[in-house]
């Protein structure tokens, strides 16, 4: 077992337990602008601790830095609109679809860019997955949910706005950027592009709005998972520049889906039938043949 696989796997359990920190916040209605603009500046901090502790040797190319600036950029806007879209459909049904649609995007955007090629047992899990939809979405579900069309609707945006920060992010490790470096300023592209919707919202000074929407229990909830997801990024990126292909290594991160879907019906008690856990059963089946 090569350790990049390792590195990606622990990624995907940070991840998963980060992201259910969506679900906090969707349920705890916390204001979805401001937990962003709290994440994009706790991950600031959290990566430039990195950069001092670790010391990596830097790079000046601009080419590099403006992309890792821009996956910040569409990473902050896609989290916005995870917390949005968790509060139209369950986490049953969002993170599913969207594990399956990032890391198929994922794929596609290695074979383009990446020149990377797949065995047919690869292909056989991306075609397997497809079944997943189809035993998530029906007219119960529909009832259900408050909007089911703008949820998916928002599934496939933030799916691509994840995608396309995840390519940006593998071009960067390629092109020799330290994994922390990395970070450090798709961290800032978060917290930039958190401060430019807030901007835009209310064509007002934004702190104002983030200090009138910041409570005690956001604050936790968005270090809390702040701190995860750097941790998670970092074994990410560290699998990107030791071996892993972007579809691959995306692949096994989608596993994550599971963690949130399992504390959400332990703690929220979210509908679960066995169309859900087929559908689940079958997304890691895809995952695993993808592996």
């Amino acid at each position: 077992m090569e350790f990049w696989f390792l590195a990606a796997v622990t990624g995907m359990i940070f991840a998963g337990i980060s992201n259910f920190g969506f679900k906090i916040a969707a349920k705890k209605n916390f204001d979805a602008e401001t937990f962003t603009f709290y994440g994009g500046f706790v991950s600031v901090v959290f990566a430039g601790l990195g950069l001092i502790v670790f010391s990596p040797e830097t790079t000046n190319n601009t080419l590099l830095i403006g992309l890792t600036l821009v996956s910040g950029l569409i990473a902050s806007q896609g989290n916005t609109l995870k917390v949005l879209a968790l509060r139209y459909i369950d986490t049953t049904i969002f993170f599913p679809l969207f594990k399956l649609l990032s890391p198929f995007l994922a794929v596609v955007f290695g074979l383009v860019f990446f020149g990377e090629r797949f065995t047919y047992v690869e292909w056989l899990g991306i075609a397997l997955g497809h079944i997943v939809p189809l035993l998530l979405i029906n007219k119960v579900e529909h009832k259900r949910q408050n909007n089911l069309v703008t949820g998916l609707l928002m599934v496939l945006i933030v799916s691509g706005t994840s995608s396309v920060a995840a390519a940006l992010n593998k071009y960067a490790i390629d092109a020799g950027m330290p994994e922390w470096e990395v970070i450090w300023y798709a961290a800032w592209g978060i917290f930039i592009g958190s401060l430019a919707v807030v901007s835009m919202k209310l064509r007002d000074f934004p702190i104002r709005y983030v200090l009138a929407h910041t409570t005690a229990d956001l604050l936790k909830a968005s270090v809390f998972r702040s701190a995860l997801i750097c941790m998670s990024m970092m074994c990410i990126l560290y699998a990107y520049g030791n071996g892993g292909d972007l579809g691959i290594v995306q692949s096994i991160h989608a596993l994550y889906i599971v963690i949130p879907i399992v504390l959400s019906v332990l703690i929220y008690q979210e509908h679960i039938d066995w169309k859900k856990v087929t559908a689940v059963v079958v997304c890691i089946l895809s995952l695993l043949l993808l592996g």
